[in-house]
């Protein structure tokens, strides 16, 4: 999965990057972002979303409303939000989360049908 969230971390980064520049030519600080990753989290938030660090600071924000949801990103969160609504980068991001959530199903089924299967050989030779 972070393979393909890279791609995405870097796309981001560009964008705010250009908004922060904007049509002036001002010096705008920059290095903040140089480390910025975008990450999915599916253990602690089971909604579509993304995990943002930007520096120091991490937010998760939900795919569908692009609003903030967890932690704090201080001004990014309008860029974020800015930035999911560009050409098909929710579909790609909401695409990528589903894969994932069902890898994650089909694993937790798999890890419960094993568990019941080695409980029950244990009950068959206990009772034999």
């Amino acid at each position: 999965m972070s393979e393909n969230l890279y791609r995405y971390s870097n796309m981001l980064r560009d964008f705010i990057i250009d908004e922060l520049s904007g049509p002036s030519d001002r010096h705008t600080d920059t290095h903040r972002y140089n480390n910025l990753r975008i990450t999915m989290d599916l253990d602690r938030f089971p909604m579509p979303h993304i995990c943002i660090r930007i520096g120091i600071s991490e937010g998760v924000v939900a795919l569908e409303s692009g609003m903030l949801v967890y932690g704090s990103l201080g001004q990014d969160p309008k860029y974020v939000k800015k930035w999911l609504k560009r050409g098909s980068i929710y579909t790609e991001l909401l695409q990528i989360w589903s894969t994932e959530n069902l890898k994650k199903q089909k694993l937790s089924q798999t890890q419960r049908e094993n568990f019941i299967k080695d409980k029950k050989e244990k009950l068959d030779d206990f009772f034999k």
